[in-house]
């Protein structure tokens, strides 16, 4: 399969690096075409891939093309293309399959969030349940990305909330990483090192509940001992309002 991107910003690269990290498409078979050209040459080059001046010209050499443009410029880019029925995998937020249908022309549409941990083949990619592909088209989405990220269609009335959880969330971990870090720190770990506990300790609360779906409660009274040092820091969570701070994380993006 040959693979174009339409914008080669960080969200593309992400998702060309995870692709490549697995072996699941050959650079060589990736077409990319974005803004100031001559940058894209230097930026292509880094991962192997094809650097084109045109958007229409990836069209006509691929097989699959993924739209990654800034959705203000969704408009704009696609005004004069083609997309000749070939799947049109868009991983622009906030531009739902009602939206982008009217814009993407002669596209199989596939309406897509995707989070930044699938640069290193742990992603998230949502996916709206309204597609224009075929049962084949959809398909060689699922097997391609499927590689790569967990692939959980969402309904558009909750696109936003599911995006929240799985796009913004990764900022909200990363300052709780950072702040464990800072914590190993200040009780003389080395930072790398505290970073390091802490991000597999992350990963592996991650891992652990895919494979059992115990509930978080359970998973988190199952560590604290009566009386131990576990749910001191537990307590000292809650009065500090842990749970609270993010839910209202949560409300700031949604309100």
């Amino acid at each position: 399969m040959k693979l174009g991107m339409i914008g080669f910003g960080n969200m593309a690269t992400a998702m060309l690096e995870g692709l490549l990290l697995k072996n699941t498409i050959c650079p060589r078979d990736v077409y990319v075409c974005a803004a100031h050209y001559d940058t894209l040459k230097e930026r292509a080059q880094k991962y192997g891939a094809n650097a084109c001046e045109k958007a229409q010209e990836v069209i006509d050499r691929c097989d699959m093309i993924l739209l990654a443009v800034k959705p203000y410029q969704a408009q704009e880019v696609c005004a004069s293309l083609d997309f000749k029925n070939k799947p049109v995998v868009s991983v622009m937020a906030g531009q739902p399959f009602d939206k982008l249908s009217g814009i993407v022309k002669n596209g199989a549409l596939i309406c897509t969030i995707p989070n930044t941990p699938i640069a290193v083949a742990q992603g998230i990619l949502l996916v709206e349940n309204r597609t224009s592909a075929s049962e084949k088209q959809y398909e060689q989405f699922e097997q391609l990305f499927s590689a790569v990220s967990l692939i959980v269609q969402v309904d558009a009335e909750h696109m936003n909330i599911a995006m929240v959880l799985s796009s913004c969330a990764p900022a909200f971990t990363e300052m709780y990483l950072e702040a464990l870090g800072d914590a190993g720190v200040k009780y003389g770990l080395k930072r790398s090192e505290a970073y390091d506990l802490a991000a597999k300790m992350i990963e592996g609360v991650g891992a652990l509940y895919l494979a059992q779906k115990n509930h978080p409660g359970a998973m988190k009274d199952a560590v604290c001992s009566p009386g131990g040092t576990t749910i001191k820091g537990v307590c000292a969570l809650e009065k500090e309002g842990f749970r609270n701070a993010v839910i209202s994380a949560v409300d700031a993006i949604e309100q």
